[in-house]
């Protein structure tokens, strides 16, 4: 399994080797680079990709970090210490967040951002934060997280492994994401982007991505019908072929 240390601490990620600058993906709240599973088995051989699980998250060791530019910092720890100048972001909901905090703070080590079902602010509900404070997972089931397309097996099968992550780790998360706010300086980012959303997404929905388009001046946005939040999951093929359209393009 492969561990690289920053700071001190040891951060798994996945790779996989392909014919282009690396794409980095960062997961969202309480998630991890398994959330990646299908764009680096499916894109393997043609990009070149790395998915990390955050400190505190997955199998890296380490703290949880406290808001939105701790992360992107530590980000940049991370591509430091694996000799990386020059890639691409992808990041999904948190992770979006993340990479545009990166960009805003480091324009020249991006050159082209993917943003999937995120937003340039994530504010979250108190009743949802003030469930997480109390040790309490505020959701019964996954439809806020999953669209039509997915059958209620699958979705039985996704909420018991909700339930398997610590709440303190989601609140965390939910917390940073609330925290975040950049409405009034995403426009400064000028790198080329990808939007992508899930027509169906109710936790960030699609008028947050027609917002981030109409915002970035060199950015194209891309619905995926019958999707929701995880629709880099949920439609791994629409997801996959409009990244791999997107670095063609490029």
């Amino acid at each position: 399994m492969p561990y690289v240390s920053v700071g001190g601490i040891d951060i798994f990620f996945e790779r996989s080797d392909g014919d282009s600058l690396p794409l980095i993906f960062i997961h969202g709240a309480g998630g991890s680079s398994q959330r990646w599973a299908k764009q680096l088995s499916g894109l393997q051989n043609q990009l070149t990709m790395i998915a990390v699980d955050l400190p505190g998250h997955g199998n890296s060791g380490g703290n949880l970090l406290s808001d939105i530019p701790a992360m992107a910092e530590f980000l940049n720890q991370f591509v430091r210490a694996l000799a990386v100048e020059k890639f691409f972001l992808a990041g999904h909901s948190m992770g979006g967040a993340i990479a545009q905090e990166f960009t805003l703070r480091y324009p020249n080590k991006v050159e082209g951002l993917i943003l999937i079902g995120t937003g340039a602010r994530l504010k979250v509900g108190q009743t949802i934060l003030d469930a997480f404070a109390i040790g309490q997972l505020p959701f019964k089931d996954v439809n806020h997280l999953y669209g039509s397309s997915i059958s209620e097996e699958q979705k039985t099968k996704e909420l018991r492994e909700l339930q398997k992550i610590p709440t303190k780790v989601l609140g965390a998360d939910f917390q940073a994401c609330s925290m975040f706010d950049r409405i009034n300086d995403v426009e400064k980012i000028k790198v080329p982007a990808l939007i992508l959303v899930g027509e169906e997404d109710v936790m960030t929905p699609v008028k947050y991505s027609r917002f981030l388009t109409e915002k970035l001046p060199d950015s194209n946005l891309r619905m995926i019908e019958a999707a929701g939040h995880m629709c880099m999951e949920e439609k791994a093929t629409e997801v996959n072929e409009a990244l791999l359209y997107f670095f063609k393009k490029l």
